[in-house]
């Protein structure tokens, strides 16, 4: 009778909950969490929307993830220790684990585009779900493949080096922890540029310094990351045909910013802003947070 009972009460949240939320930001994220198993992308949720339209039916499927994971603990017996453990084996507990990702890690992140200020007539955007799956592992090489908002996946391929790229927005190398000695800070120098937009109509270079370790806050939680500092600059290919207004308008520049954290075996989060000119290359204003992650 209790569970009959308990039945009818999610089937009665579920008819109530609304059909739009309150923004197309939280529509978007709560779509993308609505049906997950995982408790931590649900209390991303809450966090992101304390007040949102489906802050009770997702308060209510946490509690049963948390009663079902309760219930699991409690059913399964502890593992019995053996009395003498080989040497070896403390060893092998107490080295470091290998920071490469496996096929099948999974990040989601939230891309954002904040309104700046004095930026007069800028539409409001809304946020997007960017997730991305590993699909091959090498020692020189990460295939991967993303999708914004449920849409139809798309390959990219990272290795080792400093580059900026476009996956979805540009980026800094997404696996830069992975492939590089992150462990001082300091001058990096010249980034290499494989943005296409670059290559239209514009010329880029990019500077990166290392700014040593810093504890960073997303919605997938608290870590303790590198954090990596780019100044990238552009400037009209053709002088004479830009000349004027629209010449300095396509002359500037952007500060994009990279947290890594080898916890997360990825970057954890981007930060771009536009600093200077008014009509840049590609997309400079903009936030990529982690929601939550899987790892093999």
């Amino acid at each position: 009778m209790a569970r009959s009972l308990a039945a009818v009460v999610l089937a009665l949240l579920l008819c109530s909950a609304p059909l739009h939320a309150q923004s197309p930001g939280e529509i978007a994220f709560w779509e993308s969490v609505r049906d997950s198993r995982n408790a931590d992308e649900l209390r991303a949720y809450l966090k992101q929307y304390p007040n949102g339209t489906y802050k009770v039916l997702a308060e209510t499927r946490l509690a049963a993830l948390e009663r079902a994971a309760a219930s699991a603990k409690s059913a399964t017996p502890p593992p019995v220790a053996p009395a003498k453990p080989a040497a070896r084996n403390v060893v092998a507990a107490t080295a470091p684990t290998n920071p490469q990702p496996a096929v099948g890690d999974l990040w989601t992140y939230r891309l954002s585009y904040p309104r700046l200020r004095g930026a007069w007539g800028q539409a409001e955007r809304p946020a997007a779900m960017y997730t991305v799956r590993v699909g091959a592992v090498s020692g020189t090489e990460i295939t991967e493949q993303l999708a914004i908002d449920g849409g139809t996946p798309s390959d990219f391929r990272h290795g080792k080096g400093w580059y900026l790229a476009a996956e979805g927005v540009s980026v800094l190398s997404p696996y830069l922890a992975v492939f590089e000695a992150m462990a001082s800070g300091g001058r990096v120098g010249a980034v290499q540029i494989l943005d296409a937009a670059c290559s239209k109509g514009y010329a880029c270079e990019a500077k990166a310094r290392n700014a040593g370790k810093e504890i960073v806050l997303v919605p997938a939680g608290r870590f303790e990351a590198f954090k990596i500092v780019v100044e990238q600059q552009w400037s009209p290919f053709s002088v004479v045909s830009t000349a004027g207004s629209a010449g300095a308008d396509m002359t500037g520049g952007r500060t994009l910013t990279a947290w890594y954290s080898p916890q997360a075996k990825r970057v954890v989060k981007y930060s771009s802003r536009l600093v200077a000119g008014a009509i840049p290359p590609m997309e400079s204003n903009f936030d990529l947070e982690l929601v939550s992650y899987e790892l093999k």
